[in-house]
């Protein structure tokens, strides 16, 4: 089990509610967000859940040793200080790729060989298979409680895959596959959400740093890519992520900025930027 006794002597949460199973964190998430008694940051985390959501219709599958939570988020004061604004809610999609960079930075600290990568918009990969899924929600305000956002997570750390049906063991990979012994998941929690707080505050400052790094991290750029927005087909050469959070693909019409959409294809291009690598 998690230990909540670290968990709150962090003091990185304002309530935490751990469930031994759960259909969806983040379900339960969009109910909390609505209740002007919860306080935020609200950290809701389960060891099982029988109906995970992410990006779209998809579902997560999470082993046992999976860590798998949502935070229920006030945006105009869970990141705030006196030389820091709120998030602006033009700046709200951002989150996601700002909490992609934070777990980037924590899976490089422990497995630095496992190169971990952002998958635009909402994956982290390592050893080039998927780790992490991230989903942000912005429900609608409820009664007279300001609106909220609910940031949801799956990250495969001790479920190895060997555990998970097979038409999965190819494209994803558990931490502990990758280092050949169990992570402390409380810890690796904590670490996360104190770089995800330090890179919210850098995005409410509109800091070029937090771009940087997403840059940086970025697994598409110089890959070709096809993405369908729409009833749109965008496909072209992937020239990383800009400012804005938006994918950019140069394209025989030009360079188009994708701020959505669902990768259809990505292949290796014989050109492929050594810069990223």
């Amino acid at each position: 089990m998690i230990d909540l006794g670290f968990l709150n002597d962090s003091n990185l949460f304002a309530q935490i509610e751990w469930h031994a199973e759960i259909d969806s964190t983040n379900t339960r998430a969009i109910a909390l967000a609505g209740d002007a008694g919860v306080t935020t940051p609200c950290l809701i985390g389960a060891e099982r859940q029988s109906a995970g959501r992410g990006r779209g219709n998809n579902r997560w599958w999470s082993g046992a040793g999976s860590l798998t939570f949502s935070l229920v988020l006030d945006p105009a004061t869970d990141f705030v200080s006196t030389t820091i604004p709120p998030l602006e809610a033009t700046q709200w999609p951002r989150l996601s790729l700002a909490a992609a960079v934070a777990l980037c930075e924590v899976l490089a600290d422990r497995a630095p060989r496992g190169r971990p990568r952002l998958k635009w918009p909402n994956d982290v990969h390592l050893e080039g298979r998927k780790v992490a899924g991230i989903l942000m929600e912005a429900p609608p305000a409820a009664g007279n409680t300001a609106r909220r956002l609910v940031l949801g997570m799956g990250v495969n750390v001790n479920n190895s895959l060997a555990d998970a049906p097979e038409e999965i063991r190819n494209s994803a990979i558990a931490l502990i596959d990758a280092l050949g012994k169990p992570t402390d998941r409380s810890e690796l929690l904590c670490d996360w959400m104190r770089r995800f707080r330090d890179h919210a505050r850098l995005l409410a400052q509109e800091d070029p740093e937090l771009a940087n790094a997403w840059r940086a991290f970025c697994l598409l750029a110089g890959q070709t890519v096809s993405l369908r927005a729409g009833e749109r087909t965008v496909a072209g050469l992937c020239l990383g992520i800009d400012d804005q959070g938006a994918l950019l693909i140069d394209t025989p019409a030009g360079t188009e900025r994708c701020f959505g959409g669902v990768l259809v294809r990505v292949q290796p291009s014989p050109e492929r930027n050594s810069a990223i690598g």
